[in-house]
């Protein structure tokens, strides 16, 4: 192919993607939970995706703070629909795509306690240790042949603390009373129950 051929043949597919609407190429696809990890799958029949036009008004308005939040920091996300885990949290499963890099995965829950609603974003690491913590006690109650409420179990109905720096802590105590670590960084994510 000579030189000509091939500027004239490059200009006139240039143009044609140019006619295209842009939304076309764009991923506008938010993350599915169950993409997040193995653990959500095993809680598939405890939870539900919900609209979030039926959401309370107090969550709701949490909600719209946090989606500008995430907007602004380049998550992708769906902003139509949450999955409820229990009926004070909800989980809105997030993703970024870096310029360089690979694409992470996380999570943002919206905790309701005390009447106030607040949001956490765990970030991948976080995230992975919350995974991991559900996927190990639904896998060891399945292994003693126990029917234990996995959701009861690892959903937050109380946050004690967040941290972030080196090593990312989210400490929340469940609807049974223990109080549960996650810890994050990039050496490892490890979930504590006490």
């Amino acid at each position: 192919m000579d030189r000509r051929k091939f500027l004239s043949s490059g200009t006139i597919g240039l143009g044609a993607i140019s006619m295209v609407p842009s939304a076309i190429f764009a991923n506008n696809n938010s993350v599915s939970l169950f993409s997040v990890g193995e653990g959500f799958n095993r809680i598939s029949n405890q939870i539900s995706h919900t609209s979030v036009a039926l959401l309370p008004q107090r969550f709701l308005e949490t909600h719209t703070a946090l989606m500008q939040i995430l907007a602004k920091k380049g998550y992708n996300f769906s902003s139509s629909e949450v999955v409820k885990l229990s009926s004070n949290c909800f989980a809105i499963p997030l993703s970024k795509n870096p310029i360089i890099g690979f694409s992470t995965k996380g999570l943002a829950l919206l905790i309701e306690q005390k009447g106030r609603c607040k949001y956490y974003i765990l970030n991948e690491n976080t995230t992975i240790a919350f995974n991991s913590l559900i996927e190990n006690f639904s896998k060891s109650s399945d292994s003693h042949e126990l029917s234990l409420d996995v959701a009861a179990f690892s959903v937050p109905k109380k946050v004690i603390k967040e941290s972030h720096g080196k090593e990312n802590k989210f400490v929340y105590k469940n609807t049974n009373g223990n109080t549960i670590t996650l810890v994050g960084s990039s050496k490892r994510q490890v979930a504590i129950v006490n």
